[in-house]
């Protein structure tokens, strides 16, 4: 017993240090999100490490508009012509993030199991993990309390069912008119394109860059929505059926990004992304919770990476594993009202589309 008790810490003391380099970025690349992730201000979920470096528990972010004029030709001087930016600043706090695991009656667990338990509960809280932070992006992107303004939500088919009120606006929508179509996606894409509620003409949501190739990048808006709301867009719909639009819009691409089961095809610059974890909400009927990302849409920053820990009891019979990260995670909002109190504060990256959402 003693010598199988001590090749098991053995073990122990050299596996969990090779897997602290690769824990995050295992998991990180299984995320459903990860498409669409990147330190780039060009991607719909911006990542920061600032804080990995320095101390803190908040980290600042400045959000920009569109370049405002600038534009200069011929002999026109640069000096005194220069264009603006308005770079407004977002701020959002990291705190402790752990999935934890215990083994009991160790020696003996390993004794009868045919595979490693360590092995095993790292597995399982690698998946863990994941689905923690599949969650908490998509809890941050679909919070409808802040950066509420008509130009950044869609309820249905009718912009006229907006209401200031996220509740009574799900009533306006309906089983019959309100399903998911091409149509929405070009309103949705039109909001995008707009100043949501601002006074200023270039606060509209810019399009994530897009890499597809290697030396090629293109510009487009993603939508993600519910299984049930693609079903609807991609078999009931005959702008979407009579276009082929389930293929790839174009095969061959180095990209992962047009491919995968989740990837259901593009029109007018969109990519349609089906995700059964996306929310469904319970109204006068049962809808779907849709978003169309540009860049910055939501921050996730960490301060501290993915680190495995372990803690022993009963003299070695029992154990804790964890993988423990600090981190934050929000939806990003254009604060302009603290530069003029007239102008509404918006979602810089998203427009929310909510569409019926009828079960099988």
């Amino acid at each position: 017993m003693a010598g199988s008790y001590i090749e098991i810490l053995t073990s122990h003391a050299i596996v969990p240090e090779i897997w602290v380099a690769q824990l995050q970025e295992e998991y990180l690349g299984q995320v459903f999100w990860a498409p669409m992730m990147g330190t780039s201000d060009a991607m719909p979920v911006q990542l920061s490490y600032d804080l990995t470096k320095k101390k803190g528990d908040s980290i600042n972010v400045p959000i920009r508009s569109q370049l405002q004029g600038g534009h200069v030709t011929g002999n026109s001087k640069g000096i005194g012509n220069e264009g603006k930016l308005d770079f407004y600043n977002f701020n959002f706090t990291i705190d402790n993030d752990r999935q934890v695991v215990a083994a009991s009656d160790l020696p003996m667990s390993e004794q009868r199991a045919s595979f490693n338990i360590l092995t095993a509960a790292r597995n399982a809280l690698v998946d863990a993990a994941k689905f923690q932070l599949e969650d908490d992006i998509t809890t941050a992107l679909t919070v409808t309390s802040t950066g509420r303004v008509r130009g950044r939500y869609l309820y249905g088919a009718l912009d006229s069912n907006w209401h200031a009120t996220h509740a009574t606006a799900l009533q306006n929508v309906d089983n019959t008119d309100d399903k998911l179509t091409v149509a929405m996606l070009g309103i949705a894409k039109r909001k995008a394109k707009k100043a949501g509620g601002s006074n200023n003409p270039y606060a509209k949501i810019r399009p994530a860059k897009v890499k597809v190739s290697a030396n090629q990048w293109e510009e487009w808006y993603y939508f993600v929505t519910h299984d049930l709301s693609t079903r609807d867009l991609t078999q009931s719909d005959a702008s979407w059926k009579n276009a082929e639009l389930n293929l790839p819009p174009m095969p061959g691409r180095d990209s992962s990004i047009f491919t995968g089961s989740n990837f259901k095809g593009a029109r007018e610059g969109v990519l349609v992304y089906e995700w059964d974890r996306m929310p469904l909400v319970s109204s006068t009927i049962q809808v779907s919770h849709g978003l169309m990302l540009g860049a910055q849409a939501c921050m996730v920053g960490w301060g501290q990476m993915s680190k495995f820990g372990e803690e022993y009891s009963d003299l070695g019979h029992a154990v804790s594993y964890e993988v423990h990260e600090i981190r934050g995670i929000k939806k990003v909002v254009f604060d302009r009202a603290t530069v003029d109190s007239t102008i509404s504060n918006e979602d810089q990256g998203v427009v929310h589309v909510i569409a019926a959402a009828v079960a099988d």
